[in-house]
């Protein structure tokens, strides 16, 4: 397992650089190869497009804050986007769509995502601690938005965000008392 030193600094920190440490986790798990062994319906048995690379593509874009199948055209070039993620080949929009809306009618790809979510957060031993409520432990989901500032950039898609500048906003969300991920 790679490990990230993370420190602070005074440099400009660009919305993608979360993705290496996303990317790192990813490979932490058998999420691609067990995506890669199941076959969906109506997808040939060997696309072009892995889905693990579907799988890790549409999180990558929900890390940027983006759930829109069309906005994965803006990675398609991007080296450091799939080097980050460790993906082979990002799909198209219409490659992306199609494998998400197959994937969504098999209960299995559900199963797979849950199950590795969960052995992820074992592995990495997370601690995600409960708050009590008349002797019930719960455990709290606080989500919050980060605004980024976009202003110097065409992006597409940009607004005028609660900081007062152009940029968009994703989401990040704080499991238990004292961690914090990406909402994804």
């Amino acid at each position: 397992m790679k490990k990230f030193v993370i420190e602070p600094t005074k440099e400009r920190i660009v919305a993608q650089a979360g993705l290496a440490i996303v990317g790192n986790l990813l490979n932490q798990t058998n999420l691609v190869s067990r995506l890669n062994a199941y076959k969906l319906p109506d997808i040939s048995r060997y696309p072009a497009c892995s889905n693990g690379d579907v799988a890790k593509s549409y999180i990558g874009l929900l890390c940027q804050g983006e759930s829109d199948y069309d906005n994965i055209e803006t990675f398609r070039d991007d080296a450091f986007f799939a080097l980050a993620l460790d993906i082979q080949r990002v799909p198209s929009s219409p490659t992306l769509r199609q494998r998400l809306d197959q994937a969504a009618l098999v209960e299995k790809w559900k199963t797979i995502l849950h199950e590795e979510s969960l052995d992820l957060i074992r592995h990495t031993n997370a601690e995600i601690n409960p708050v009590y409520a008349k002797d019930k432990p719960y455990i709290p989901v606080d989500l919050d938005v980060s605004p980024f500032d976009n202003s110097k950039t065409k992006k597409e898609g940009v607004e005028r965000t609660y900081k007062g500048c152009d940029g968009y906003g994703p989401y990040v969300r704080l499991h238990g008392t004292g961690r914090l991920l990406p909402a994804c």
